[in-house]
């Protein structure tokens, strides 16, 4: 038996015991996937051929391997303007061992059911709200502990200032009386100059 399935934009030829490389498949290497888009079935004399539908039929493989295809080389350029640009592109590939093929669609399998969440008791949840109030609690404590120590270091100061405005006032008033008595005090009377005597120039010095 073998059938002619599309994958990936492309037609394949199998049968049981081949080997095939097909666009990368997202699964683990060594699990098993269904192929259902067969084209074509032929087992003997009988073929069944798909018409506007695909057969009812499905391909079963084993995933062996993850590879890349050969490199390929792309080279654009554009005459009288110095662009030159090559890419090059590897296809992802899985590679396939085909285990059997098989008439009628495969059964889906049972999807696992989610693992439904416990409950949570009513007694935890009262818990944890109380455990939410005792941290807001401490958080609130710490604020106003934060608010005290800062009108504490204000108020200091502020008595700072006050004894630095109270000290430069008594040495305005210390400075003030010597000021005075220095401006009392009468100013020293002035040496009358001498004046010089004249040379004569009758002397014959």
């Amino acid at each position: 038996m073998y059938a002619i399935l599309q994958h990936g934009g492309h037609q394949y030829r199998v049968a049981s015991g081949d080997r095939i490389l097909v666009d990368r498949i997202p699964v683990e290497v060594g699990s098993t996937v269904t192929l259902e888009s067969v084209l074509l079935l032929g087992d003997g004399a009988e073929t069944d051929v798909a018409k506007g539908s695909p057969v009812e039929a499905s391909v079963t493989a084993t995933v062996i391997a993850h590879r890349r295809g050969r490199k390929i080389r792309v080279f654009s350029y554009k005459p009288k303007k110095r662009h030159r640009r090559t890419l090059g592109y590897r296809s992802q590939l899985t590679e396939l061992l085909i285990d059997e093929i098989g008439r009628g669609k495969a059964e889906p399998k049972p999807k696992a059911a989610a693992p439904k969440r416990a409950a949570a008791p009513k007694q935890a949840k009262a818990e944890v709200i109380e455990a939410a109030a005792e941290a807001v609690a401490e958080e609130a404590v710490a604020i106003a502990a934060e608010a005290e120590a800062v009108e504490v270091e204000v108020a200091v100061a502020e008595l700072a200032v006050a004894e630095l405005a109270v000290e430069e006032a008594v040495a305005a008033e210390t400075e003030q009386p010597a000021a005075e008595e220095a401006a009392a005090k009468p100013a020293a009377p002035k040496r009358a100059r001498t004046p010089k005597a004249k040379k004569d120039p009758g002397d014959g010095a």
